[in-house]
């Protein structure tokens, strides 16, 4: 396609997204196996509460030390080596990496290397897939773009629970993790090679030098903000999602075969949220208003999950929690797109990404796991999702008065 034909005309730019969801759901397969394989491996171990919450924290938290540094300081070379061709290397090396926790997983030790390489692994995924978006897509489409490929986490999160708990059911962790690194290299590979793009009509001419230093991001105090609130919303997504299958298994007493669907339910709920937000998003220009609104109902949210009596009860209200919170979801992308020049979003999106993923991610899960180690009681890490979700309405309120977007 021309560099100068009209983004509006264009019969392939929607089928783009697509193709990222679904390296996206295939992504989020592999990261969050560990979520599930936590509660076998911790009885392979016999680990007490407060060793699942010591060891779980280090197996969660590091794979996002890992996840951000790469954000961080691969996706400027990711984005001169090409989007697209840096997304396919990405996949490769994730899948090999979760498949090598079968014969190499025998240790916390060796867990925590993987995880960590998983992490560096995994992390120009999503910087990449920013600017694929934002070369195809006008500032008018970014909510709904966006919200096409960031509905791969969503999806995963409901039918991972679905294939996951019973392969370790019936085969055993370790089996799980080669079934998913297999899946990489079999379905995502063949995925991104065939219908990815990055030629759009927003792209950079190939002899276009960046119009910014790659620390010039900085220079704006708006994206401090977004920074801010990045990170403030990574605490309420990874410390809740990471903990989730851990919670409902030992506070709330769910049996193990049932925690695939316990576990889905609020995700489901949460699934129909993307369409939502991205629509109102997109037509309205008021993104970061919605999120503000839908991080502080998610925060109140956990906390009258925390509280619930029933198992009920507790999984509506974080239904409500993930509902309210994709508001940010799928829009904290577009933030980016709509604050950096073209040319600079990869690499942007990669420092705004990583170093939300390290302090809110690593930060906010080994938080969780540490008041859990403290107290012995889970509730009480679920307090840190809370004062995350509160902080953030405030936060992207700010944010909201200064960008109008």
């Amino acid at each position: 396609m021309a560099a100068s034909a009209s983004p509006a005309l264009s019969p392939i730019r929607w089928r783009i997204p697509l193709a990222l969801l679904a390296t996206t759901l295939i992504n989020w397969f592999d990261r969050s196996g560990m979520s599930f394989a936590l509660t076998k491996i911790s009885e392979e171990h016999h680990w007490t509460t407060a060793e699942i919450g010591a060891n779980g924290a280090k197996l969660i938290s590091i794979f996002f030390v890992g996840y951000g540094l790469s954000n961080m300081f691969l996706s400027p070379f990711a984005e001169r080596f090409g989007p697209r061709r840096s997304i396919a290397v990405a996949v490769v090396a994730f899948s090999i990496c979760t498949a090598l926790n079968a014969p190499l997983g025998g240790t916390v030790a060796a867990l925590i290397a993987l995880r960590l390489i998983l992490g560096i692994s995994e992390g120009i995924h999503f910087p990449m897939s920013s600017a694929i978006v934002s070369r195809w897509f006008p500032l008018s489409e970014r909510s709904r773009a966006n919200g096409m490929w960031i509905f791969g986490p969503q999806a995963a999160i409901i039918i991972g629970p679905f294939l996951m708990v019973p392969l370790i059911t019936k085969f055993g962790w370790r089996a799980m993790f080669l079934v998913l690194g297999a899946t990489g290299l079999l379905v995502a590979l063949p995925v991104v090679l065939r219908y990815v793009r990055d030629d759009g009509p927003y792209a950079p001419a190939p002899s276009q030098a960046p119009s910014e230093s790659a620390l010039a991001p900085f220079r704006r105090f708006d994206y401090w903000l977004l920074l801010v609130t990045g990170s403030l919303s990574n605490v309420i997504v990874f410390g809740l999602l990471t903990w989730l299958p851990t919670y409902l298994s030992n506070a709330r007493h769910v049996d193990f075969a049932s925690l695939g669907t316990w576990t889905s339910v609020p995700y489901w709920v949460g699934a129909l949220a993307i369409p939502f937000w991205a629509m109102l998003g997109d037509r309205s220009n008021t993104r970061a208003l919605f999120a503000s609104f839908g991080c502080g109902v998610a925060g109140i949210s956990v906390y009258f999950a925390a509280h619930a009596s029933s198992l009920g009860i507790t999984l509506v209200f974080l239904a409500g929690s993930v509902f309210f919170q994709n508001a940010y979801q799928v829009a904290e992308f577009a933030f980016v797109q709509r604050l950096l020049p073209p040319e600079r979003v990869g690499a942007a999106t990669g420092l705004y990404n990583g170093l939300a993923v390290i302090v809110g991610g690593a930060g906010g899960t080994w938080l969780v796991g540490k008041v859990v180690e403290a107290t012995s009681n889970y509730d009480s890490g679920l307090m840190v999702v809370v004062a995350a979700g509160l902080i953030n309405a405030v936060v992207l309120y700010w944010l909201a008065r200064r960008i109008r977007y």
